[in-house]
């Protein structure tokens, strides 16, 4: 039987080194659209550059993405392991700009850090700082979320979306 809903863009936000957690990121929105959905008649709505935007000319290539995805989003996941990412001209990478634009529109933005460990050579040392210190700058103005495994952040991110999702409801049914 059908049924109306409103649909919550969610937009996952990470560099190239977390291919994994952005399908778990997918597979918990699913999960948890096929628990909630029907009964309250919300609908969650992945999106992510890698799969949504299309080819285009006429700006730098983020600046692109946030016109074709991101502003529409209502909420962003953003997930770092090792790599900040590229930079874009106006940020240390698109993954930073999508965090920074997000929330200057006031909506909210769940960060996460894996703290999954990685071989020391693997590592390019020059993204690896960048990130800890964005990570750092993070920390001082907001609360972020590290995780030790994939079991971990699905867990994490389960129940973080979850409440994130039951808070936007109230607020937006008042």
């Amino acid at each position: 039987m059908p049924y109306s809903a409103t649909v919550l863009k969610v937009m996952i936000a990470s560099p190239g080194d977390v291919e994994e957690e952005r399908t778990l990121v997918r597979d918990v929105v699913y999960e948890w659209n096929s628990i909630h959905s029907e009964d309250r008649k919300i609908v969650l709505f992945p999106l992510g550059w890698e799969t949504d935007s299309t080819p285009m000319m006429g700006g730098r290539p983020q600046e692109i993405i946030n016109k074709q995805i991101l502003k529409d989003c209502d909420l962003l996941i953003a997930v770092f392991w090792t790599r900040i990412g590229s930079p874009t001209g106006k940020a240390p990478s698109g993954t930073v700009e999508e965090i920074e634009e997000h929330v200057s529109s006031e909506k909210p933005a769940m960060l996460y850090f894996s703290s999954v460990p990685v071989r020391p050579d693997s590592i390019d040392r020059e993204q690896y700082n960048q990130l800890r210190e964005f990570k750092a700058q993070c920390q001082a103005k907001a609360l972020v979320v590290d995780y030790e495994s994939l079991t971990d952040f699905r867990q994490k991110v389960t129940r973080h979306l979850a409440q994130t999702v039951i808070r936007w409801m109230r607020e937006n049914s008042q």
